[in-house]
């Protein structure tokens, strides 16, 4: 994997740099990998920040409290391809890209049009970009951040345009186009930071629900059984003593079984062997019981001992959600596989293959290495029914009991189910069917705003 800089602004505004090192040193030092201009780069410092390839991602360690991402400040964050950092307060602002061993750069669309927009933003003259500005960046976004294909694509239209209307690149209207479109970008921009905001303030509620149970006695000669089920899910901090909201069937697995019939109906007596959850940054997992279920809905409110962590508590809004709105969704799909499948080979080959850890063992080795973390996707509500809220954003088996977040944070709904082989409609519990797990009294229901 190599990492791409595209510079945006700064002393080496329209410049792409490639780098191959795990550990890249950023400043105005002359021994820095990625290295800013003292004098004109004033906000960027020596020393400034270290981008560091370590357990399957990069991080960003800030050193001097002067870096920010995606107009946040940070101190240590993990890097995603596309991400926008900028190396002090009003300092240069670069473009971060990944590209694999093999393969040519595909760059979106959309960004090379963003990243066009903003280093012309440097140098427009009269308040306005000038054609001229945009499209000489945008040609060299193109030549060097797209795949050959596109390239070509692009190249055929780009001439037949020329072609067609000679006058079209130097008109005021294309300029007033230009900014509609950065100021629609910025808006996109804008939400984008909304969601990161609630990614990062309730991400470490969420928690990872591992169960293995089984029917019947253990064998004598044992005392262990004969045959478990184990599964996971999602759950999420609901108050600061410890109450976990899930679904009934996360918590009692067993519920919905072949033919509806409960499993004391058929003779069978279910036990777990472990009921426990894994939260992000705590190394030990919580032991967890079963406080209430629903009789209404597909959800159940477990309880753990905190033994004293400090661990996020997320909030409620009990209001009826409008078709459109936009939604953040965090949990853990596909649980262990998605957590396997973010690390190295060969840390992978180690605990599965070489230790051989069966399915508890792994999921704790998981948390004691701070390797447990949620998956976040994002999308909008498509309908809104009566028992069920619909919404596009993606999850799979082992997401459910997920909150799904509205854009000031407030959750709004528990994922239940989703659509096999159609990811672009899932289901979620609608939130004022947990006020009876909650023991939330109707008159103190926080019904929110309109937004």
């Amino acid at each position: 994997m190599k990492v791409l800089i595209v510079h945006l602004s700064g002393s080496k505004r329209g410049r792409t740099e490639v780098f191959g090192e795990e550990s890249i040193r950023v400043g105005t030092d002359p021994d820095s990998q990625l290295r800013f201009d003292p004098l004109l780069d004033k906000s960027t410092s020596p020393f400034h920040a270290q981008i560091e390839w370590r357990d399957g991602e990069y991080l960003l360690k800030d050193l001097v409290k002067g870096t920010f991402v995606n107009n946040q400040q940070v101190e240590e964050k993990g890097l995603q391809d596309g991400d926008l950092i900028e190396f002090g307060l009003g300092g240069p602002k670069v473009r971060f890209r990944m590209k694999p061993e093999k393969g040519d750069i595909r760059k979106p669309f959309r960004e090379m049009v963003a990243d066009s927009l903003a280093i012309a933003r440097e140098q427009r003259a009269g308040g306005l970009i000038t054609a001229s500005i945009f499209l000489k960046e945008f040609v060299w976004e193109v030549l060097t951040q797209s795949s050959l294909r596109f390239r070509v694509a692009l190249a055929l239209v780009f001439l037949l345009s020329l072609i067609a209307v000679p006058s079209l690149f130097t008109s005021r209207k294309l300029e007033e186009k230009m900014e509609y479109q950065a100021k629609r970008l910025e808006t996109l921009e804008a939400k984008g930071i909304a969601a990161e905001k609630i990614i990062k303030d309730f991400s470490g509620g969420v928690c990872l629900i591992q169960g293995s149970y089984y029917f019947g006695e253990e064998v004598p000669e044992t005392g262990v059984p004969l045959i478990t089920y184990d599964y996971t899910g999602t759950g999420f901090l609901v108050s600061s003593d410890g109450k976990v909201l899930t679904n009934r069937h996360i918590a009692q697995p067993w519920w919905r079984m072949p033919g509806r019939h409960a499993p004391a109906e058929l003779g069978f007596t279910p036990k777990f062997l472990e009921f426990r959850a894994f939260f992000p940054g705590v190394e030990e997992p919580f032991r967890m019981e079963v406080e209430r279920v629903s009789d209404t809905a597909d959800l159940a409110l477990a309880r753990l001992d905190t033994r004293g962590v400090e661990l996020p508590v997320l909030e409620f809004d009990f209001r009826d959600i409008a078709v459109g709105e936009p939604v953040v969704v965090i949990g853990y799909p596909a649980g262990i596989s998605a957590i396997l499948a973010r690390m190295e080979k060969a840390v992978v080959d180690e605990l599965v293959y070489s230790r051989k850890l069966g399915f508890l063992e792994l999921a704790s080795e998981l948390s004691r290495r701070s390797l447990v973390r949620p998956l976040s996707t994002q999308g909008h509500v498509s309908d809104m029914l009566e028992d069920r809220l619909v919404f596009d954003a993606q999850t799979t088996i082992g997401g459910s009991g997920g909150p799904i977040f509205d854009r000031a944070g407030k959750v709004i709904g528990v994922t239940y189910g989703i659509f096999t082989g159609f990811t672009g409609s899932n289901f979620a519990i609608p939130s004022r069917f947990a006020k009876e797990l909650l023991e939330v009294p109707t008159e103190k229901v926080s019904l929110g705003t309109e937004k």
